[in-house]
């Protein structure tokens, strides 16, 4: 049976693997809704039309083609340590592709993302419940503020888990989240120059004080919303009641400054809820904004707004794009 399937099998050459991953993106930009293998199909299904891949290859082809590509060494020694190993080569080369197509931008996103999958025998399968996709392989991405461009992007393989010694020494802090943030902005901006700055904007999960002030030695100012049981944050603007009493004008602001690090600002402002937000380098003052109003059915209101939260609300969308588009099925 097996010298059978050995002269039935075609040797596959070079530029039968560019055309097979050149249908992966073609996949990608017009995904099907039933099965992968309609895009075979002879026949139009309604006003679904025909498949058009077979002008390329042939199904069986395909099917060969990734049952066998492989793109790492399974006996390499990091194979048993690094749960991303099979797709740690494609990964370190989008790395270097990336960034070397677009000058790195003064402002920054960081943030989550997940790409859906819930098979069972993926080894960096997680779950988060605030992710339209809550099953599957988490990244932590680092895109252009303004076009969303994606200059870094970088599996994430378990909270104990790091492929990188040199990657520890720079971890910002404990947890996972402010480390992964410095552990990509080092990996991914250049070296510290005077009178060069950067921003990044992060979310609740990846803001701390002793990041912002590990990225300021590094000429980076950030701005975010923060958890108010992170370590440092001020009793002064933390409440128990997470929503807005009816006695607080929406839109009331109270803010704090560090007094070692002048630079360093932090504030709660109540919306309908309570955002806590933590800033380096932002300006602080008063603006509007257009908020909800709730139960208006598309309302709006102008309510008081400090320049922290415009900021965030301006920068933070890059990496919610990438989210959208992922919404498909498939998707870039």
């Amino acid at each position: 049976m097996l010298d059978l399937e050995l002269r039935r099998h075609k040797h596959i050459k070079a530029h039968e693997i560019l055309q097979c991953v050149g249908l992966l993106i073609s996949r990608m930009l017009c995904p099907q809704k039933r099965r992968f293998s309609d895009h075979w199909s002879t026949v139009s299904v309604g006003v679904v039309p025909a498949g058009t891949f077979g002008r390329v290859m042939s199904r069986n082809m395909f099917a060969e083609i990734m049952r066998n590509i492989h793109f790492t060494n399974n006996a390499a020694a990091n194979a048993d340590t690094d749960r991303a190993w099979i797709v740690r080569s494609i990964s370190d080369t989008l790395q270097k592709t990336f960034k070397a197509g677009y000058n790195i931008p003064g402002v920054l996103a960081f943030d989550e993302a997940m790409i859906p999958s819930r098979s069972r025998y993926n080894p960096t399968r997680q779950y988060l419940k605030d992710e339209p996709h809550k099953w599957g392989t988490k990244l932590f991405l680092t895109c252009c503020s303004k076009t969303a461009y994606c200059l870094r992007l970088e599996v994430y393989c378990g909270k104990a888990h790091h492929t990188s010694s040199a990657a520890k020494k720079k971890a910002a802090a404990e947890s996972s989240g402010p480390a992964a943030v410095m552990r990509n902005l080092t990996a991914l901006l250049p070296p510290k120059k005077e009178k060069v700055f950067f921003a990044v904007v992060t979310g609740r999960f990846y803001t701390s004080i002793r990041l912002a002030l590990e990225l300021l030695t590094r000429n980076v100012y950030s701005v975010g919303t923060i958890l108010p049981s992170r370590a440092g944050f001020s009793d002064l603007l933390t409440e128990k009641n997470r929503n807005r009493p009816k006695t607080i004008t929406r839109g009331t602001v109270r803010m704090g400054v560090a007094k070692a690090v002048p630079q360093l600002g932090a504030m709660v402002w109540w919306d309908q809820k309570l955002v806590h937000v933590l800033a380096t380098g932002a300006r602080r003052a008063m603006l509007t904004c257009e908020r909800r109003i709730s139960g208006g059915k598309g309302r709006t209101t102008t309510v008081p707004c400090p320049s922290m939260i415009r900021d965030y609300q301006t920068w933070m969308g890059g990496v919610d794009v990438h989210d959208q588009l992922r919404l498909q099925r498939y998707s870039l």
